[in-house]
């Protein structure tokens, strides 16, 4: 199976950001916390209006949720706000409880609340979270000098940019743009503003790289809009260029360059007290996700269902509730809880982009995903038809729609799309995206020789790494282009042999045809040696399993990919288990597997053959059982304890 996807230090620091295992215990209060009580136990308090704004009908002390984390799958700040005050209330005043609840308190533009809420902060108000949000709060007190000591007397923890980017904006809310865009420009000359390659990091400079690009965005976007917004042309047309490098097409910086052009400011409001606050809880969202996400996986933990990181995903749904017009950032917020499963939730954030956004039709693009979630066709294309209508010469707009219309099985709008794409392209790697784009749709649709026509035209123009993947993609299933998929994918991991997706690309690329079953099944028990959290290398390997006849094997493997896959469920996966189920004699099973393959909607071609099966069962005859190769791994799957 192939796949395609190519609170910050302080918080963990005080050892209780993870809001999905926030625990109700009783603890010591000191006088600080003792002092906060008269205000604390305002549990009931309404919370701002803004900050409600995602939330579910009806009040907060009507919902319940098994655990916090669900909460925000619902996109439901109002309750986390209220189950915060009555944590710290209770004493239980850990470093998330204590963000919500700041946040809540400068959204009503209550500062003298702000101060007690910090004051009952872990570490008081000279501890680690603390130190992250006073500098805010100061500003708002008229402190702003002050709160700029206070982001230097903190930053220790923080990783660059992130202590000039507070810094700057805590300028930026007083309206102290030179001072601001000074910080900015001394942050801008001290970053490594090389964008990441495509292909996977193999150095820890290219490592970093990766690491750093959306917080380098960031930043350097912030430093474009304060040098815009101070008439300095030639500073902020450098900053917008750098920041275009790392996110071409970006309808903000596009629509900005064309405002600097025409001597008009940025299209976003100048930053104040609320906005400033919600503005570094995205920053800081952004790298606590990052940082919870690579420790599971250095940990090797079983991916689990619901978000990634509750604490990171917290700070992002509220910092976009304190800073309106952060659109990019919605998009992103109801992106993560659609791919966790809150459909209800993405739509009540996705919502709140204005129809006259210039990422209004790429929250269109998101809403047609939630519709096809909800299997609500109609609204689907009815948002997608919106979205076409008003992508104008944005043809990574038109490509997105394009893709609606192929995952609703519309062939006959899907390629209409990608060939008006086309006529919009003039860069060469964006034409080679735009054929790989539609090469999977023909693909899709059943029409294998267009796919790889088209694939080749784009291998053609650029040779980029997710362009011969995709090429090694589509020519696998193409009985005359099959060798040619082979060559490339032989290159691709010649290039890279310790990559796992490389070594997939290449290992069931060849298990496609009997000819290259041994050496795919060598190639992808390396791979699963190296892989064991990856469901796509660990479905290879069981597919190649089932080839030789050994189904036990098989289902084991295969049992696991789809365990780790079921956040979002694969057709594919689901398919191979259904195949395996039915030569075990298990009938039942197999046609459950065979019907949720079915509901993942499948490409034309599969959608035939499970329809088929459903139908009349399984007509072509089992695998044989034969030996299987040797390889230089001292266990099989079947032995091993997880499986």
């Amino acid at each position: 199976m192939m796949r395609w996807a190519l609170l910050a230090a302080a918080l963990a620091a005080v050892g209780s950001a993870d809001i999905a295992h926030a625990q109700n215990k009783p603890g010591e209060q000191g006088a600080e916390t003792a002092a906060l009580q008269p205000a604390a136990l305002q549990d009931e308090r309404v919370p701002q209006e803004q900050l409600r704004r995602t939330s579910p009908p009806g009040a907060a002390a009507d919902r319940t949720y098994e655990a916090p984390g669900d909460a925000l799958l619902q996109a439901d700040i109002d309750y986390l706000i209220r189950e915060g005050r009555r944590e710290i209330a209770r004493g239980e005043s850990s470093a998330l409880w204590t963000a919500l609840v700041f946040a809540d308190d400068m959204a009503s533009n209550n500062t003298r609340e702000a101060r007690e809420t910090l004051r009952a902060a872990p570490g008081g108000i000279n501890g680690a979270i603390a130190g992250m949000l006073e500098p805010f709060l100061l500003a708002a007190e008229g402190h702003v000098d002050r709160g700029v000591e206070r982001v230097e007397a903190s930053s220790d923890n923080l990783p660059a940019p992130l202590p000039e980017v507070a810094r700057g904006l805590v300028f930026e809310s007083a309206g102290r743009l030179n001072e601001a865009a000074a910080v900015y420009a001394q942050m801008v000359a001290t970053l490594d503003t090389t964008p990441p390659g495509d292909a996977e990091p193999t150095t820890p400079e290219e490592f970093n790289r990766a690491l750093n690009a959306a917080r380098t965005t960031n930043a350097v976007y912030r430093a474009a809009l304060v040098a815009h917004r101070l008439g300095r042309r030639d500073e902020a047309r450098r900053y917008y260029e750098i920041v275009s490098r790392f996110a071409p097409r970006s309808a903000d910086v596009i629509a900005n360059q064309a405002r600097l052009e025409a001597g008009q400011p940025p299209f976003e409001a100048p930053l104040d007290a609320k906005s400033a606050v919600g503005r570094w809880m995205l920053f800081v969202s952004e790298y606590l996700t990052q940082t919870e996400s690579l420790a599971a996986m250095i940990a090797q933990r079983e991916p689990e269902p619901g978000l990634a990181s509750p604490s990171g995903s917290a700070l992002l749904q509220v910092g976009v509730l304190l800073a309106p017009d952060a659109n990019d950032w919605r998009l992103y917020a109801a992106q993560q809880v659609l791919s966790a499963g809150g459909v209800d939730g993405a739509q009540r954030i996705i919502d709140m982009v204005p129809t006259d956004s210039v990422f209004a039709a790429d929250a269109d693009i998101v809403r047609a995903s939630i519709a096809i979630e909800r299997h609500d066709d109609a609204a689907a294309i009815a948002a997608a038809e919106r979205a076409s209508a008003a992508a104008g010469d944005r043809w990574s707009i038109l490509s997105s729609v394009g893709d609606i219309y192929r995952r609703l099985g519309h062939a006959d709008r899907a390629i209409p799309a990608f060939d008006r794409a086309l006529s919009l392209v003039t860069d060469p790697k964006d034409r080679a995206d735009v054929l790989g784009y539609r090469a999977y749709a023909r693909r899709f649709a059943g029409d294998v020789t267009g796919a790889t026509a088209d694939m080749r035209a784009a291998y053609e123009i650029d040779q980029s790494v997710d362009t011969r993947l995709l090429y090694v993609s589509i020519l696998m299933d193409d009985p005359g282009a099959w060798q040619d998929g082979i060559r490339v994918a032989r290159a691709l991991f010649a290039e890279q042999p310790d990559s796992v997706l490389r070594l997939n690309a290449l290992g069931y690329a060849l298990i496609q045809r009997p000819e290259g079953l041994e050496e795919g099944y060598r190639l992808l028990w390396r791979g699963f040696n190296n892989g064991q959290m990856d469901y796509a290398v660990i479905d290879s390997l069981g597919w190649a399993y089932y080839q030789y006849g050994h189904f036990d094997q098989a289902r084991a493997l295969i049992e696991r990919a789809n365990d780790l896959s079921r956040s979002d469920p694969n057709y594919e996966v689901l398919d191979h288990l259904g195949d395996i189920y039915w030569r075990l004699n298990r009938r039942d099973d197999a046609r459950t597997a065979w019907r949720q393959a079915l509901d993942a909607r499948p490409d034309a071609i599969r959608r035939r053959s499970l329809e088929q099966k459903l139908a009349r069962g399984m007509s072509s005859p089992a695998p044989r059982q034969r030996e299987l190769p040797q390889v230089s791994l001292p266990q099989g799957p079947s032995q091993r304890e997880e499986l």
